[in-house]
């Protein structure tokens, strides 16, 4: 059964994230300010006739503001590799992830999240140097083999079985990471998911990002699904002009995770929180 106050709550915090406020989304909805007010209080639900055009203006999807869930969101373009005994991404850290352990060896507050962990490669890195971890991940198999190298490991993960698309972040962390998984986010969403990881950051705190980049002299990727979408050069100094940059970078690097020779255009960012609360 639905429960009206957790939907009202979903529709106030997705309105939020999109900076609408109760008056604005009313435009759009051709609804009363008072009718949504009434929604996100949990006092009654709208029509279902509205419901399409209330997920296309959150940006998000109508199972998501029924239920928090979607079966269709739970479903990722690399179960099939992650079903494998072997790791698709092998499971040395990254360089990034290893940037950031020696960025953070003096602090006391190690909370991190790990968006789109895959396999757990970066996730048990972290877990392993003393970090309390949240992995991120959409795919079930993903999360099969994040337990199986955790447990390997004999490390602890806080796992979170969901699509980074509108997910909604309960807690702030330390550092907010992420290694090549942000280009599922839709380009028109791009602004409020990375507002949300700044909101959801420890005063002092750290979010890093490595990104795929747009490069005209760089093939496509054999392995690039439909719904990836490549960031510009400045994209990553954009989303965190506020803030310290601490380090910055672009490079070409070779990879091989579709078992062909190819090459990516990256760039890497890690950004510190230095705004007063």
């Amino acid at each position: 059964m639905l429960n009206n106050k957790e939907f009202g709550k979903r529709v106030g915090l997705l309105r939020k994230n999109k900076n609408y406020t109760q008056e604005k989304m009313s435009m759009f909805l051709n609804v009363t300010p008072q009718a949504i007010s009434k929604w996100e209080q949990g006092y009654t639900l709208p029509d279902t006739g509205i419901l399409p055009l209330l997920a296309e203006v959150l940006g998000t999807s109508i199972d998501y503001l029924l239920t928090g869930d979607s079966l269709i969101e739970k479903k990722s373009p690399y179960d099939d590799q992650y079903k494998k005994e072997e790791y698709y991404w092998g499971t040395e850290p990254s360089l990034l992830a290893e940037q950031i352990v020696t960025l953070m060896a003096d602090r006391s507050k190690r909370s991190l999240l790990d968006i789109g962990s895959g396999e757990g490669r970066d996730a048990v890195y972290f877990a392993k140097n003393n970090f309390h971890v949240d992995a991120l991940e959409i795919s079930k198999p993903g999360i099969e083999k994040i337990k199986k190298y955790s447990e390997a490991n004999k490390c602890n993960i806080n796992i979170l079985h969901a699509n980074m698309i509108g997910y909604e972040l309960q807690k702030e962390y330390d550092v907010i990471y992420s290694s090549g998984s942000l280009q599922f986010l839709p380009l028109a969403q791009r602004r409020t998911h990375f507002d949300k990881y700044k909101k959801h950051t420890a005063a002092g705190g750290i979010n890093a990002h490595l990104v795929f980049v747009d490069k005209p002299f760089i093939k496509v990727a054999p392995d690039w699904e439909e719904n990836e979408f490549f960031y510009l050069s400045g994209d990553l100094a954009a989303f965190y002009a506020d803030w310290q940059i601490l380090y910055y970078d672009e490079q070409i690097i070779d990879c091989n995770s579709a078992g062909i020779p190819h090459q990516h255009a990256v760039c890497c960012i890690i950004a510190k929180n230095s705004v007063v609360s």
